[in-house]
């Protein structure tokens, strides 16, 4: 049987008080989640990570293009070298006495003149193509020294965010511990609703009358809904009509 307070009434169900201050346990954890979330050690460490993953981008994009003209450097050079030695060949041959006339010793030598003029463009376009790396070798070095300054600010901020996160998880780590405690006293149903109610509205699922108002959706209640609570059975669960919450008088 309920126990009966000073003016007779019988008293609320058992475990109120300690559910109350379960809530309280729940919403400093619940805000202690949220700041864990949004630390600013973190958002320094994000910010930093995205100006790494920026420089990466880069990077990457940079060496494309600096691969491409290696190899297009490469082309250039085996050609040349096609090139130099088809000339020497002819050369070989007229000088060997290869060309038995002169129209056949003219058309070496006109041969070994394309392939001079030729020789002559294609190291023109070696030389572009060695003049349009030479920014991209600048810009990979730039890169390089930029991520090199980034590397030690990121470790840094790694230890922040693990310090941060560290205290957090210690001040959490004692209010579980408080909150396993309460939850071994709270009646099992009762532990139960508060439950489900604390999941359907944002976390809070009991709250106090205070002065015939509800601390959990703040409304105040009919005049003749305080009273009837005033007045309930013994060891009857009370809820506030506007939004459904436990409620301890």
């Amino acid at each position: 049987m309920a126990e009966q307070d000073g003016g007779g009434r019988a008293g609320p169900p058992p475990g109120l008080e300690q559910l109350l201050a379960l809530q309280e346990l729940d919403v400093r954890l619940d805000r202690l989640r949220h700041r864990r979330a949004h630390l600013d050690e973190r958002a320094a460490l994000e910010a930093l990570t995205g100006r790494l993953e920026a420089l990466d981008v880069e990077q990457r994009r940079v060496a494309e293009e600096r691969s491409a003209l290696l190899a297009r450097e490469s082309e250039l050079e085996s050609e040349t070298a096609a090139v130099v030695a088809r000339a020497a060949a002819i050369e070989d041959r007229a000088r060997g006495g290869a060309a038995s006339s002169y129209r056949d010793q003219e058309a070496m030598a006109q041969e070994v003149e394309a392939l001079g003029r030729r020789r002559a463009e294609l190291e023109s376009l070696e030389l572009s193509v060695l003049e349009q790396g030479e920014p991209l070798e600048a810009e990979l070095a730039r890169i390089a020294e930029a991520r090199g300054r980034l590397e030690p600010e990121l470790e840094a901020a790694r230890s922040a965010l693990a310090e941060a996160e560290a205290e957090v998880d210690a001040e959490a780590a004692g209010a579980l511990a408080r909150r396993r405690e309460l939850a071994g006293i709270v009646p099992a149903e009762l532990l139960a609703e508060y439950e489900r109610l604390r999941a359907r509205l944002g976390g809070v699922g009991v709250a106090r009358l205070d002065r015939g108002r509800c601390s959990g959706c703040h409304l105040a209640l009919p005049a003749t809904e305080v009273d009837r609570l005033r007045h309930a059975p013994a060891g009857e669960l009370a809820h506030c009509e506007q939004c459904g919450r436990i409620l301890v008088p």
